[in-house]
């Protein structure tokens, strides 16, 4: 059995506006809701796209994931990510800028 990669480059299919909510939207992934920054993506670019489960270490960019997602694992402190709620819209996971040269 082969393991399942938990983070890929993927295309944003669209970026919608979550009502009431100035500062964050909701992009789609491969099917999947995921809240974002507004004005952050725009709809057909590249996104490393970490799915549900993925444990992200500790490092200064996650750690807005501390209060909901800081974990410890095997040893390991990190940020596992799990659905949430934000402004009443479901995210599950998260979107970083794709590397250069991302697929």
């Amino acid at each position: 059995m082969s393991e399942r990669k938990l983070a890929t480059v993927r295309r944003i299919a669209a970026i919608d506006p979550i009502p009431g909510a100035d500062a964050i939207e909701v992009a789609t992934v491969m099917g999947w809701k995921v809240v974002i920054k507004k004005g952050e993506f725009a709809p057909g670019s590249l996104a490393t796209y970490c799915e549900i489960d993925s444990f992200l270490p500790v490092r200064p960019e996650y750690e807005f994931l501390r209060k909901s997602s800081f974990r410890k694992m095997g040893g390991l402190e990190g940020f596992r990510l799990k659905t949430v709620r934000l402004r009443g819209q479901v995210s599950q996971g998260l979107l970083i800028s794709a590397p250069a040269g991302g697929a």
